[in-house]
């Protein structure tokens, strides 16, 4: 298949066998001690801090006797104390786990439990969790909170680098974690020189310059980390962390800080997007909006109210990013971009068999340099005490619908698994969303199949509604009816006052497939509303 052009995967002029944390932080810190390399929800922290910082808190770790390759989890909210320890234990050689911050329970002794951790970043927000699943962790020793104490034990701490021998390569540098939205999350294994090489492709795209800003509001515990605290490193810019995403502020902060991008979910654009036109839009002075799904007919839209460029990505946590458009490429409008240069895609069919361009069906990457992937799947078998990874297959399935295009152009679809069977046809749930979310009532939408009596899924569209608005169902599926071939129309509408989201925006579709129809869930069919074809 044909590959994208890509900018340079090493704008920064690191050698990749340079690609550690040490080797890239301690030369940025040489070169811009003063400048501010991160704003985290409001603490800003120069290169020349974050160098000492996370010294410290390698020093820290090692006082408590982590040892290289043991596991140190982060499980905090967004906070420098995160950024401190996750490039702190990359000193000493030791792995970080990033837990999702809304984990508790089952949920977060699994993740705990499956990244053999030894010892736990907490916060005060979070330590109760942590003390209600210790003792089903058995390879835990420890914790640190992340209150007065802690700040007061990095700054009595040596602030010189370790004397240890550097992370090579092939070592497992960070774990991050799958969704788990269809089974028990999992733990992917990542070096740093995967991330680093992620975190070089983004800011080439993004054609960050020295001294840039990026505005961000992706947590931490989520790869996104990658590119929006590493590519700034890489280039010697800034990263401005929200602490949480509110979309009636983003713009003012955007316009404070002086951001050249913002970079964050699909979701958090459709959000920004339904705000009232404000004639200030044109004049934020950002040069790009990176996110994704970015829809073609929301595409030109976006770039001419904000004045700016759209980057759209396309990857996961085990491949990132497999397909991506640059700030200075014109871009194809409802695509993701071209394939990395990195990668290898094809699009399969379910046995694995590669179909024709244009024809949608699985899509599946493998990988055409080193560290361009994850090196796998940390294995949940019981009695190991240290990470034992199961590797990718060498095409590796996303578990996601796209197509490529005849220019190397990849489009994703859909999630295979929320992907609907409606009559014989094939149904994009996000198609069917972002026309829902068009009409001027509707906020949010999310789409999920309803076994139907007649075999294969009745669609079912719960909506969120902007506030103070009302809508009439019967004339919100006129508006489909009008937009969309018939088989994509709804037989069920339901509105809630919350979708159920992860943390980044992300409908949680398995929560809505098993609450199954609402008492309010309204029936087409049951209301006798005739479906013209």
């Amino acid at each position: 298949m044909p590959r994208g052009r890509g900018p340079s995967l090493d704008p920064a002029g690191f050698g990749v066998e340079c690609f550690s944390v040490p080797a890239v932080l301690d030369r940025r810190a040489d070169q811009y001690g003063d400048r501010v390399m991160m704003s985290i929800a409001g603490t800003p922290v120069t290169f020349a801090q974050m160098r000492e910082r996370s010294c410290a808190a390698a020093h820290l770790l090692s006082d408590l006797g982590v040892a290289r390759g043991e596991t140190v989890a982060l499980f905090t909210g967004t906070c420098a104390e995160w950024v401190y320890f996750w490039l702190g234990a990359a000193r000493i050689g030791a792995v970080s786990a990033a837990v999702n911050a809304a984990s508790k329970g089952e949920f977060l002794a699994h993740a705990l439990s499956l990244s053999r951790a030894a010892v736990v970043i907490t916060d005060t927000d979070h330590q109760d969790r942590v003390a209600e699943v210790a003792d089903d962790v058995p390879t835990l020793r420890s914790s640190l909170v992340q209150d007065d104490s802690l700040a007061e034990a990095l700054a009595a701490a040596p602030t010189s680098a370790p004397e240890v021998e550097p992370v090579g390569p092939d070592e497992i540098g960070a774990l991050f974690f799958t969704s788990g939205t269809t089974g028990p999350s999992k733990a992917v294994a990542t070096t740093w020189h995967y991330l680093f090489s992620a975190a070089a492709t983004v800011a080439a795209s993004w054609e960050l310059q020295q001294g840039d800003t990026l505005w961000t509001a992706m947590p931490l515990f989520h790869l996104s980390a990658a590119p929006t605290v590493l590519a700034p490193l890489l280039i010697g810019g800034t990263s401005v962390l929200a602490a949480a995403f509110h979309p009636g502020t983003v713009w003012d902060e955007i316009r404070s800080c002086g951001a050249v991008g913002f970079a964050g979910a699909g979701a958090m654009v459709s959000m920004l997007w339904s705000l009232p036109p404000d004639p200030r839009d044109a004049e934020l002075g950002i040069r790009f909006i990176s996110a994704a799904p970015i829809t073609a007919d929301m595409y030109r839209q976006i770039e001419e109210r904000y004045r700016c460029r759209v980057v759209t990505m396309y990857g996961m946590t085990e491949a990132f990013p497999i397909a991506y458009k640059a700030v200075s490429d014109q871009g194809k409008p409802g695509t993701s971009g071209q394939v990395n240069p990195a990668f290898d895609v094809r699009i399969v069919d379910g046995r694995g068999l590669p179909l024709p361009t244009g024809v949608v069906g699985e899509i599946a990457c493998r990988a055409r340099t080193t560290h361009a992937m994850s090196q796998g799947y940390v294995s949940s078998a019981p009695g190991r005490a240290g990470l034992d990874v199961e590797p990718h297959p060498e095409w590796f399935p996303t578990g996601d619908l796209g197509s490529l295009d005849d220019d190397g152009n990849l489009t994703y679809v859909d999630r295979a698994k929320d992907s609907l069977r409606r009559r014989g046809e094939n149904v994009s749930s996000v198609e069917v969303e972002q026309t829902v979310m068009g009409h001027p009532a509707v906020s949010e939408a999310a789409t999920v199949g309803i076994p139907s009596d007649l075999g294969e899924d009745d669609i079912l569209v719960v909506v969120m509604l902007h506030h103070g608005a009302t809508v009439d169902f019967a004339e919100l599926l006129d508006f489909c009816a009008a937009r969309m071939p018939y088989f994509c129309v709804p037989r069920y509408l339901e509105a809630l006052e919350e979708i159920p989201k992860t943390v980044i925006g992300r409908v949680r579709k398995d929560v809505l497939r098993n609450r199954g129809l609402g008492a309010d869930a309204w029936d087409r069919e049951a209301h006798g509303y005739v479906l013209s074809r």
